[in-house]
């Protein structure tokens, strides 16, 4: 279940190493993870970065270090997620995929970049990998930044290449629910879909935070 929450009232939290039951007791080894981030920015507007097909259309390396015009005020801070990491430098990544934290690891992303992940790889991965706030456990990791986006505080969200559609054109159900909650739950932030086909899934229409742009409208707005 995702609440809302933002960065400005979290210290940090405790995080569940190992259970253990013993003479019918359940015991609980914890670990405090505290909170190591400090985001400050001045657009509060942020961008978010999924691997779905209708970004082919947009050269998304024009998101990597974006300037956002005079004094910075259009300026995106970047959230990747699903595998972009390969072919840009983002301000944050989330990644959840066991596949990629070892590659991430020695290509030395992580050095460069916040890299998010959950609890279970942060213990395995000491002074690696931040965790993803409160450890929500969702199985899309573009909801997952849009999720941290949002927890940042930002007040606009851009989505480039948030579609959940699978490889063979179907809606990922899942995918579509959990993002579906992330706009439903931080509904004071506006979370703007960046697509060139505005019937997307009806479910986050129905959302009065929902917005949708062009490719062509996002570059001027945002000064891309």
């Amino acid at each position: 279940m995702i609440q809302e929450r933002y960065r400005k009232d979290y210290d940090g939290e405790f995080v569940i190493l190992r259970t253990t039951f013993k003479n019918g007791q359940k015991h609980q080894e914890r670990e405090w993870i505290p909170n190591p981030i400090e985001n400050n920015y001045i657009s509060a507007r942020a961008v978010v970065i999924g691997n779905g097909s209708s970004r082919n259309k947009f050269p998304i390396l024009r998101l990597q270090g974006h300037k956002g015009g005079l004094l910075g005020k259009k300026r995106l801070q970047s959230y990747g997620s699903e595998g972009c990491w390969r072919e840009l430098q983002c301000d944050f990544y989330v990644d959840t995929s066991t596949l990629d934290h070892q590659e991430i690891i020695s290509s030395g992303y992580n050095d460069r970049v916040t890299v998010y992940s959950n609890a279970k790889y942060c213990v395995a991965n000491p002074g690696e990998f931040y965790m993803i706030p409160y450890n929500l456990a969702l199985n899309c990791d573009s909801a997952l930044a849009m999720y941290v986006a949002a927890f940042d505080g930002h007040n606009e969200v851009y989505c480039v290449g948030v579609d959940a559609v699978d490889d063979d054109s179907q809606p990922n159900v899942k995918s579509v629910v959990h993002i579906e909650n992330v706009i439903k739950t931080y509904n004071k932030t506006q979370f703007i879909f960046v697509n060139d086909n505005p019937n997307l899934h009806s479910a986050w229409r129905q959302q009065k935070n929902y917005g949708h742009m062009t490719y062509r409208e996002f570059i001027s707005n945002c000064d891309v």
